[in-house]
C-alpha cells in the first residue's frame, strides 16, 4: 500500500459526447462493437442506470452522492487519466453483470496503449460506514481532499451491516493511475464496507497500485482474480473484520511485492476493532525466477505485519523469489503466538528463488532465518497447522496472456485441504487447498490483456 495523496477535482455529471459512434478500447467480453460514447463530468445524485448500447467516459473524478448508479451486464465505462468512480457512503454502486456479460472498466485509450506510460485511470472506490479502528471511527479516503463525499466509517454508531452497493462479474482494468505527483489508487478500495456489500467475480487486471486494498469494515470477497498489479495484490488494515474465499493473486515480471499485506493499525497496533479476516481458499502466484525491485519491493507471499490477526486456510503460495510468509513485528508475532493469526492447511513450493529444490526450510518463509525472535519455517512447519511442501502442479499459471490456475488431475492441492465453516457464506465443498479446484471458475468472464 502506498500512501495515496490526490488532489481533489472538481464535481462531475452526464452529458452526451458530441463524437458520434465509435468503438471503445478493450470490448472483448462486454458491450456492442460500435458502441455510442457518453462523458460522464458531473456528480450522480439522482437514480441512474448505464446500458451497455452505450460506454460511459469518465472525465474526472465522477461522484456517486446520495443516489443508487446502476450499470447493466455488458456496459463498458471507459476512465481517462485522472479520473476515478468514487461512491460515497450515501450512495450505492449495483454493477452486476453475468459470466457472457461481464461490465469493464478499462483505460480510455486505444488497445495496445492502455497502460504504457501515464495511459491509465484512478479506479473504483467505495465508502461505507461499518466501524474501522480510527480513532473516532471516521477516516478520510487516502488521497482525497477532505470534504464529506470522501469520509468512511460509521463514526460512534457504525453499520457493520451496511451495503456500499454489489459488484458480480466486474473486471477493472489499467487503474490506479495518479491523480497527485507521484501518489497512485487501487483497481478497487473498499472503505469501511459493510457486510452487506456484495463483491463475487471480481478482476483486477494491471493496476498500478493494489490489486484490492480494504479499509476495516465488515465486507466478504469471493471469486477474485487479481492479475499483473504492481504493489501488492489484497491488501487490509484498519480493522478489516470480513470473510474471502476463492481468491488469485498472480504477479507479473516486472510487477508485484507482496501476494497479501495484512495490516491491522500502523499508528496504533493494538487498535479495535483488529483486523482479523477468515480466508478459505487462495492461490498466490510470484513472478520468480525475476528478482527485480519495481519501486515496491521484491515478491513476497503473505507480508503480516502491525498487529493484525486473521484466519488463513488452503492457501497455494509458489514461484515467490524472496520470502513466501514474514510474520513482521513483535504484534503480529504475539498474535501467531495465541492463534488468532495463523496459516494452515497450505501448501508451499518454490520460495524463494534461490531454493528451487522443495528444501525445507527455506522455501517455506524468510530464507529460514529468525527474524525478531521469530523462525516463520519452524512455524508454519508445525504438525498441528498441517501445512506442506510440495509441487502444486500449476504448469501455466506463471503464463502470462493466458493463465490456468486450475490444477492438473494428480496435483497433491486437489486434497488435504480444511473444510470451510458452514455460515452460509463458505462454500464448504471446497476442500482443497489454492483457489481454484476441479472446475475453474475464472472461465470465460476474465481477460489477460498485456495493454
Amino acid at each position: 500500500m502506498r500512501n495515496l495523496v490526490l488532489a481533489a477535482l472538481a464535481s462531475l455529471a452526464l452529458t452526451a459526447c458530441p463524437a458520434p459512434t465509435t468503438t471503445p478500447p478493450g470490448n472483448t467480453g462486454g458491450g456492442a462493437a460500435t458502441t455510442t460514447l457518453v462523458a460522464v463530468t458531473e456528480p450522480i445524485t439522482t437514480a441512474t442506470t448505464w446500458t451497455k448500447d452505450k460506454a460511459y467516459v469518465l472525465k474526472n473524478i465522477v461522484y456517486v452522492d446520495g443516489a443508487v448508479l446502476t450499470i447493466q451486464p455488458g456496459t463498458r465505462v471507459l476512465g481517462e487519466r485522472g479520473s476515478a468512480l468514487v461512491v460515497t457512503r450515501s450512495g450505492q454502486l449495483l454493477a452486476e453483470g453475468t459470466a457472457a456479460d461481464p461490465i469493464v472498466f478499462t483505460a480510455n485509450y486505444p488497445e495496445g496503449m492502455r497502460g504504457v506510460g501515464n495511459n491509465n485511470w484512478g479506479g473504483v472506490l467505495l465508502n461505507g460506514r461499518a466501524a474501522i479502528n480510527v480513532t473516532g471511527g471516521d477516516n478520510k479516503a487516502e488521497g482525497l481532499a477532505d470534504e464529506p463525499r470522501n469520509r468512511y466509517g460509521g463514526g460512534a454508531t457504525p453499520d457493520d451491516a451496511h451495503s456500499c452497493g454489489r459488484l458480480r462479474y466486474v473486471r477493472i482494468e489499467f487503474a490506479g493511475q495518479p491523480l497527485s505527483a507521484n501518489d497512485e489508487l487501487n483497481g478497487l478500495t473498499l472503505n469501511a464496507c459493510g457486510s452487506g456489500t456484495v463483491i463475487d467475480y471480481l478482476q483486477v487486471h494491471r493496476g498500478i497500485d493494489d490489486g484490492v486494498e480494504v479499509f476495516g469494515g465488515s465486507v466478504d470477497l469471493k471469486h477474485l482474480v487479481i492479475t499483473g498489479s504492481d504493489d501488492d495484490g489484497l491488501d487490509w488494515d484498519q480493522g478489516w473484520r470480513g470473510r474471502a474465499q476463492f481468491v488469485v493473486v498472480q504477479q507479473l515480471p516486472g510487477r508485484g511485492n507482496h501476494g497479501i499485506e495484512a495490516d491491522n493499525n500502523r499508528a496504533s497496533q493494538d487498535a479495535t476493532p483488529r483486523s482479523s479476516p477468515s480466508l478459505y481458499n487462495v492461490t498466490l502466484v510470484g513472478r520468480a525466477p525475476d528478482s527485480s525491485d519495481p519501486g515496491e519491493g521484491r515478491s513476497r507471499g503473505v507480508v503480516l505485519r502491525v498487529g493484525t490477526a486473521g484466519l488463513l486456510n488452503n492457501l497455494v503460495v509458489t514461484n515467490f523469489n524472496d520470502w513466501a510468509m514474514f510474520v513482521d513485528g513483535a504484534n503480529s508475532q504475539a498474535r501467531w503466538r495465541d492463534g488468532s493469526l495463523a496459516v494452515k492447511n497450505s501448501l508451499f513450493f518454490k520460495n524463494p528463488a534461490a531454493a528451487w529444490q522443495n528444501v525445507a526450510p527455506a522455501n517455506l518463509a524468510d530464507g529460514g532465518a529468525a527474524v525478531d525472535d521469530f523462525d516463520e519455517a519452524q512455524a508454519l512447519l508445525a504438525p498441528s497447522l498441517g501445512n506442506r511442501q510440495a509441487d502444486p502442479l500449476l504448469p501455466s499459471a506463471t503464463v502470462v496472456t493466458a493463465p490456468v490456475f486450475k490444477p492438473l488431475a494428480d496435483s497433491p492441492a486437489l486434497v488435504g485441504g480444511a473444510t470451510p465453516p458452514n455460515d452460509g457464506f463458505f462454500d464448504v465443498s471446497a476442500t482443497f487447498v489454492g483457489a481454484v479446484g476441479t472446475t475453474d471458475w475464472t472461465v470465460g468472464w476474465t481477460a489477460y490483456p498485456e495493454n
